[in-house]
């Protein structure tokens, strides 16, 4: 069940926003501030992407709990001029039947973006074309980046908009937000498990901060430097530490600033109470929640230059710095997301433990799904009957809600809403993509789809047939392809695409994201316009998917490992570390060439020897 998960958030007290109240909070408040409009992202002050509903002020204001999709909520006077529901909520291709089905129209207008436009931008480009209604436009400081803030003014520059930051949570206060509080210890993973210690882990942060200053300030890159940042798998990965602070995520909250050796970690409101079990670096210092006893802390340092990603810190949190060092240099670099991106012998020793036990739990849960046992299952038994299965085999916690859907809700890519009153049907697909945590707070992900199948006379209709094939030739093509060691994540995603593409098909999602503390985890990524390249030792998913509204869809979903080949000079190949088997009453044999029957017959050989088939494979 659940609560075998050590970490499992499932007791937590239920929060229910009521959206007409929080609009008329908000309303209030953007009067007295003279706010046209006012931005409203998902993240906290600690730029997470899982944000508990209690903390989350898009959802209070939209009743939407996807896990990416940011907002503008506009004063009652500009929405009635514009004929608009108040609040604008921009969504990517995941979550636009999900955004449809959780959010009132009359309060709620719902901007459906197209692949490989980001939310932000798309933002941008609305305040822009509006700024004969919009002039004056808030943003909060504390749960926006750097980054976010410096290409919003970017981009909208041209319209002269007028900005105004909140930095004191009166967002919050306005729509009475509950909020979150979580007193969890902080503790550190052996270096067995990470092959790095806290000491070598800071000392190489130093030293590529250092080298980075020295390009650009030559005469200064021995001065004293500060780096900071506040997001969770950044701190984790520095310090070897799990805290579990938030539901689906193995990580630890808080601000982390390094000053050469010295390290400071400030546990603000909501996290203050956690114990600190870092006992292997003794120059680590805990401030809790005082902030004035954090600055006379930094204040005993003399630092030159402040180090950060923009990508990474709050806007509140440079500006609380600069009080502090005013005559400090700020510089835009982290080497962070580098270092951990490449994975360590040790951490992908526990990445192929991990996804050995999670395979084995999806493939049983897998097998249930298909031919169930002469009783009613629900979408909700599905999630449940996953987590017992992940729990069964050491899982301390998920690392994302698990997403079970039934027929024509499978074609919704992230389909949240796993319902006790929605059958599994007979004859129809039904999509299960799940992951967990085990002792060592790596995640771990995988999508399987199967028909369902109770009586043995049901045969797959042909578009399921076929929409589930051309997904798994896709897949096949990006887990077997060998890429130039050049090759982008751009190009590697055009390559899977295209499988789908020759057969009228596409998907507005990204084919693969990094994997690790996180389940999306940046330094890596298969996507339109990604830049990133194929890191050795990085995690990431290969997920082509194909979604027939209405009907039904399929994602068919491995995680490989990135190596240089072993047979081929300047070639990059991926190690499938996901060992569940493929629904064979879903395949259609006349689509497949004669590599992806080799490929399919050698890996379902795999699955038989671990016992991770889900059917009887015909090849074998």
């Amino acid at each position: 069940m659940i609560d075998r998960l050590k970490y499992s958030f499932s007791s937590l007290a239920p929060y229910d926003a009521c959206v007409a109240d929080t609009h008329a909070g908000l309303s209030r408040l953007m009067e007295q501030r003279g706010l046209d409009a006012l931005l409203v992202p998902s993240q906290d002050e600690f730029l997470s992407e899982h944000v508990p509903r209690r903390n989350d002020p898009r959802y209070a204001l939209s009743a939407f709990d996807g896990s990416t999709g940011n907002g503008v909520f506009l004063s009652a006077a500009v929405a009635l001029e514009l004929g608009s529901p108040q609040f604008l909520l921009f969504v990517d291709g995941r979550y636009h039947l999900q955004a449809d089905q959780q959010c009132d129209p009359q309060r709620v207008q719902v901007q459906k973006l197209a692949l490989g436009v980001s939310i932000w931008k798309a933002i941008a480009d609305w305040l822009s074309a509006h700024s004969a209604h919009v002039d004056a436009v808030g943003y909060d400081a504390l749960r926006m980046s750097v980054a976010q803030r410096e290409g919003m003014l970017e981009a909208t520059a041209h319209a002269n908009l007028t900005w105004t930051s909140l930095s004191g949570r009166e967002v919050d206060r306005a729509i009475d937000l509950p909020g979150w509080n979580v007193d969890r210890p902080i503790f550190e993973l052996p270096q067995a498990m990470t092959g790095s210690s806290i000491a070598q882990n800071i000392a190489t942060l130093n030293q590529r901060v250092h080298s980075r200053l020295a390009e650009a300030r030559p005469d200064e890159a021995q001065s004293t430097t500060c780096f900071l940042t506040c997001v969770a798998d950044d701190i984790s990965y520095l310090l070897n530490s799990r805290g579990y602070h938030l539901p689906n995520a193995s990580s630890q909250l808080g601000f982390l600033f390094v000053i050469g050796e010295q390290v400071v970690l400030f546990l603000p409101d909501g996290c203050d109470q956690c114990p600190v079990e870092l006992r292997t670096y003794p120059l680590l210092r805990v401030v809790r929640r005082d902030r004035d006893e954090l600055a006379r802390v930094l204040g005993e340092f003399e630092v030159r230059h402040v180090c950060y990603s923009a990508d990474a810190v709050n806007c509140a949190l440079p500006d609380a710095v600069r009080r502090i060092w005013p005559a400090a240099a700020h510089t835009h670099f982290s080497p962070v997301e580098a270092m951990r991106v490449g994975k360590t012998p040790e951490v992908l020793a526990q990445f192929r433990d991990a996804f050995a036990r999670s395979s084995a739990a999806i493939a049983e849960t897998m097998r249930w799904t298909k031919s169930g046992d002469g009783q009613r299952r629900s979408e909700y038994d599905l999630a449940r009957t996953i987590n017992d299965a992940y729990g069964a085999r050491g899982a301390v916690g998920l690392s994302f809600t698990s997403i079970a859907a039934n027929g024509a809700n499978s074609a919704s890519a992230h389909y949240s809403a796993a319902s006790p009153d929605v059958d599994l049907q007979e004859g129809e697909l039904v999509l299960l993509d799940s992951g967990a945590y085990y002792d060592s707070g790596f995640a771990t992900d995988c999508t399987r789809v199967v028909l369902r199948k109770t009586d043995p006379s049901t045969r797959a209709r042909p578009w399921q047939k076929e929409i589930y094939t051309v997904a798994l030739k896709a897949c096949i093509k990006g887990l077997v392809t060998q890429f130039s060691a050049d090759t982008t994540g751009a190009e590697v995603d055009a390559a899977v695409r295209a499988v789908c593409q020759q057969y009228g098909y596409d998907f507005g999602h990204g084919t693969g994201h990094g994997v690790g503390i996180h389940v999306h985890e940046g330094g890596v990524r298969f996507a339109p316009g990604a830049g990133y390249g194929l890191v050795p030792g990085a995690v990431i998913s290969v997920e082509p998917g194909i979604y027939l509204p209405g009907k039904g869809g399929v994602r068919i979903e491995n995680i490989v490992i990135i190596h240089p080949s072993a047979t081929q000079a300047g070639k990059m190949e991926f190690e499938n570390i996901v060992a569940v088997g493929y629904d064979w009453d879903l395949i259609d044999l006349d689509l497949l060439d004669d590599s992806e029957r080799t490929y399919l017959r050698d890996y379902e050989r795999l699955c038989a020897e671990r016992g991770t088939s889900v059917t009887a494979c015909p090849l074998l």
